[in-house]
């Protein structure tokens, strides 16, 4: 994920940097589109860029959702739910056993 040039990138990108967007598709989408843009999509109406996104060289609302959905698997301090991250400190010992 070091290339800026792939969704996932630009999605980990934003996750770190606005962590309203890690919880709120919506707002992901609506940053993407205006940090990635050549224009300020916020302006444009949704009817416009439902049916030009790619006139504008965008990805889909769904491309964007599963790329936060990669990348939140990958790094979980940045998921919805952060559990078991740098976010939960505790002087608790947790083991974990799998039975097969």
């Amino acid at each position: 994920m070091n290339k800026l040039k792939t969704v996932d990138s630009k999605v980990l990108s934003i996750l770190r940097e606005c962590p309203e967007t890690r919880f709120d598709d919506m707002k992901l989408i609506l940053c993407y589109y205006n940090r990635y843009s050549y224009m300020r999509v916020g302006e444009l109406s949704l009817e416009d860029i439902v049916y030009n996104y790619k006139g504008y060289g965008l990805p889909c609302f769904e491309t964007i959702r599963r790329a936060r959905q990669r990348v939140q698997s990958l790094f979980p301090e940045l998921s919805r739910q952060c559990t078991g991250c740098c976010c939960d400190v505790t002087d608790e010992l947790k083991i974990v056993i799998e039975v097969r």
